[in-house]
């Protein structure tokens, strides 16, 4: 039987009894890490005016649909025509948790705040107890394997790239499934268990409608896997090798096939951002927005290509500090766990650098393996390769996780108090800083909307893609559709993309045909007016005020 160390294999309970404590600790430390964000819970979204307001109309349309069919095409946004959400973002499990929270204590507009970043915080002790379980399974029963494995959760969970995408993309934040895919996929394959192959497809199709790129990040680790075996025991794969990889792709396909099937015959736009959106080798050292020391990497994050939240992909110069003195100090027996460790994260890393490798921002002319995947069919449409970051956090937490237990085998104080420093520097290396947050109310003046019965769609300007995401959320205060709205794809022409803003008379009667009944101007200082949308005045001049406030003003159409 082929396992991860050559041996003999051993049956090991998943829930071990130290559980609770390993749990209750990481709930702790979310708290101690995001306490800025616990105080307004219900009156702010965590992470700046940008993508989050998206993910917040993801969970009201979800906690308020009718049907199956309203999550894959909805005329709430983009109306009339309205869209595909196919490639839509979508967190499905968190907009799950959201949508039985709303219907246990209600729907209304703080309650949907709370139950949003509540869901998004969860991922913190989730992820970090998912990870515990992946690197106690492989660590054994030996001396500090629980302390390496807890390293291992908090390293996972913990890290900046994951504090910012919780920031920015709930989808993206939702990588708990990861691990409890792997761990379920290696138990299969070492113990030659269709109950685990069931269990491995399972979380391999909860990490795919988290975020539709984890089933191909799924996929490349059971083929990394695959040949890493083989390549380290001189052996070609076994019949049951190749069929654990081949019926866990199929159990999730299969699982998926209601969601897959509309994006396949969707036939999303070509591709684009897989040589912008990477992570680049300063990146990878470099202390990132969110970091106590962020101003000291400042000057390399202002020349990243992409923007900061997907380039961040710091992986901590304590970690890589502890990493360097496991593989120097490594005997035999260690050798294991470190060399895959090692193999996972540069095979990763090679995948999250994209197209060619990225120096400083500067794109090197390297080519890179991306090149070929951006370049097929569906496989091009994973379209920011720097995500692909979290396997390597997986890898690095793995290889973490055994200096650990190396550590833990040595003797005098001298050792002792150097690990304690480590493992303080590596904590504060992690500690948050910076972290936005974005008051969330209804404006007064969205009332007179809410309060109309009739059939109706709102226009929202500016336009813009930020000023298209808060128009989403803000769309949550009336509940009525919107010309305006951001897909992660888009999928069609719509009234947004033919708008007419030169001719005020030929838009009003547009807008009349179209029933698009009132305009909410923003005036707030984070809306740019562009020359496209036309001006302020004229829009006051040429329609009926109907009310008004600090931050948006009404006007009636028809």
């Amino acid at each position: 039987m082929v396992t991860l160390d050559a041996g003999a294999v051993t049956r090991r309970p998943i829930i071990t009894p130290t559980m609770p404590l390993v749990i209750g600790g990481f709930v702790v430390l979310t708290v101690l890490f995001f306490w800025p964000w616990l105080a307004h819970l219900s009156s702010a979204l965590i992470g700046p005016e940008e993508d989050n307001m998206q993910d917040f109309w993801n969970s009201w349309h979800a906690a308020t649909a009718h049907g199956w069919r309203d999550l894959l095409f909805t005329n709430q946004i983009r109306y009339p025509e309205g869209t595909s959400l196919s490639y839509h973002s979508f967190a499905w499990p968190q907009v799950a948790a959201v949508t039985l929270l709303g219907h246990v204590f209600g729907t209304s507009f703080t309650n949907l705040v709370l139950f949003q970043n509540v869901t998004l915080l969860a991922s913190f002790p989730l992820s970090a107890v998912a990870m515990f379980l992946l690197a106690r399974h492989l660590l054994g029963e030996r001396a500090g394997c629980n302390a390496g494995a807890v390293l291992a959760g908090f390293v996972f969970a913990f890290n900046p790239w994951h504090v910012a995408q919780v920031m920015h993309h709930a989808h993206v934040a939702t990588i708990e499934f990861l691990p409890l895919f792997a761990l379920f996929y290696l138990r299969s394959l070492e113990e030659r268990s269709y109950l685990y192959l069931a269990a491995a497809s399972g979380m391999m199709a909860l990490s795919g409608l988290s975020c539709w790129y984890y089933l191909f990040y799924a996929f490349y680790f059971m083929a990394f896997d695959l040949v890493y075996r083989c390549n380290r025991d001189r052996i070609w794969p076994d019949k049951w090798m190749l069929a654990v990889p081949i019926f866990c792709v199929i159990g999730s396909i299969l699982l998926l096939s209601p969601w897959l099937i509309p994006m396949i015959i969707a036939r999303g736009p070509a591709n684009g951002g897989t040589n912008a959106f990477v992570a680049d080798a300063w990146a990878l050292v470099a202390f990132p927005p969110t970091h106590l020391l962020a101003q000291f990497g400042a000057s390399i994050y202002a020349r990243l290509t992409g923007n900061a939240w997907e380039a961040t992909v710091y992986l901590g110069l304590a970690n890589l500090t502890v990493l360097a003195w496991a593989f120097a100090c490594k005997t035999e027996a260690d050798k294991r766990i470190l060399h895959y460790a090692l193999a996972g994260m540069l095979f990763f890393l090679v995948l999250a650098a994209g197209e060619t490798l990225h120096i400083g921002g500067h794109p090197s002319g390297v080519p890179l393996p991306y090149f070929v995947l951006a370049n097929l069919p569906f496989f091009g449409n994973v379209r920011t390769p720097a995500r692909a970051i979290v396997m390597v956090y997986m890898f690095l937490s793995l290889g973490l996780a055994q200096a650990c237990v190396m550590a833990a085998r040595g003797d005098g104080m001298r050792r002792r108090t150097c690990m304690a420093l480590l493992a303080m520097a590596m904590l504060l290396d992690f500690f948050p800083a910076n972290l936005a947050a974005t008051p969330m109310r209804c404006p007064p003046a969205l009332t007179a909307i809410a309060d109309d019965p009739d059939s109706f769609g709102v226009l929202d300007l500016p336009r813009g893609y930020i000023a298209g995401n808060i128009a989403m959320a803000r769309s949550v205060c009336h509940g009525h559709p919107i010309v305006a709205g951001e897909t992660s794809r888009k999928l069609g022409v719509t009234l947004a993309d033919r708008l007419e803003t030169d001719d005020l008379a030929l838009q009003q009667r547009q807008l009349t045909a179209a029933h698009v009944k009132y305009i909410v101007l923003r005036r707030s200082p984070s809306f740019v007016w562009n020359e496209t949308d036309g001006r302020l005045s004229d829009y006051m001049r040429a329609y009926r005020q109907v009310s008004a406030d600090e931050d948006a003003i009404v006007l009636r159409v028809y």
